[in-house]
């Protein structure tokens, strides 16, 4: 049985999350983005009667601009902008709860100051002030030293046993560190790779080139795959350019032998890339 392609799971699954994503999910953004906060709350409480559930997933908002799919976390902060907190406080809670936005720095700095609407801390009460004294010789100008309690009375003097040296322990050695999981980090790439190869089969080479430049990915095949859909991209640069561009050849090159490294019995689909590109993958 032919294996599917990775490239064909990820295109999927940013086609499906497109398809549980409603319009109002997109009018809701551009709205954010205009500074429209009433038009950007009704959109995004439409999307959530629709969709409540956030996904690391993409959504395309208009041409190469994507967008996470995190609607309680832009109601939240179209709330907090109308200064409406105790409603935008609910809805951080709910973004933070589902775990997407921690994960993702932007959004995590304006979850951590809840868009403005993080409660302060009350102020301490001050101690009940019962003398105060100065330092001798302290510097001239300087601010009396405040007290709670009276001052203690000096201690006798007494003589400490000599302390005994006891042996050196010998610490045992560190366990090793078994790395763990990150689902979140984990389908952020998926949705990464899947914008970049959507790209790839709408002719947008560049921004293919450029997403899986930027992106690390830590699985092995995710790896393999962006590292050919990266070399595809190039190569096709490379001949709209007129083959003349010897550093993006380099860069070709580097990439067919990283996927060829990381999939040695792996073979280009035919049905994506170009007979001239597979041949290229083969030597």
């Amino acid at each position: 049985m032919m294996r599917t392609s990775i490239a064909f799971v990820l295109l999927f699954f940013a086609m499906s999350l497109e398809a549980q994503a409603p319009t109002s999910f997109r009018e809701g953004v551009l709205a954010f983005e205009k500074k429209e906060w009433k038009n950007a709350e009704k959109f995004m409480r439409e999307t959530i009667a629709v969709n409540p559930k956030e996904s690391s997933g993409t959504v395309s908002i208009a041409g190469s601009w994507f967008e996470t799919y995190v609607p309680h976390y832009f109601l939240a902060r179209a709330l907090a902008k109308q200064g409406r907190c105790a409603e935008a406080l609910k809805e951080f809670d709910e973004t933070e709860r589902q775990g997407v936005t921690p994960a993702i720095p932007d959004f995590a700095r304006h979850l951590q100051t809840r868009g403005g609407c993080k409660p302060q801390a009350k102020p301490a009460k001050p101690k009940e002030i019962v003398f105060e004294t100065t330092v001798p010789f302290a510097e001239e100008g300087a601010t009396p030293v405040t007290t709670s309690a009276p001052p203690p009375a000096k201690p006798r003097e007494t003589v400490k046993p000599r302390e005994t040296v006891k042996p050196r322990e010998i610490a045992p050695p560190p366990k090793e560190v078994v790395p763990t999981r990150d689902p979140v980090r984990e389908s952020a790439m998926r949705s990464r790779l899947a914008v970049a190869v959507t790209a790839y089969l709408h002719g947008r080479y560049d921004e293919t080139a450029q997403i899986l430049a930027e992106t690390k990915f830590d699985d092995r095949a995710a790896a393999a795959e962006a590292a050919l859909f990266r070399a595809a991209a190039r190569f096709a640069l490379y001949r709209i350019g007129g083959e003349k561009d010897t550093a993006l050849r380099a860069q070709i090159d580097a990439d067919v032998r990283q996927y060829r490294s990381l999939a040695p019995n792996a073979r280009p689909d035919a049905r994506i890339f170009p007979p001239s590109f597979i041949a290229l993958t083969a030597r």
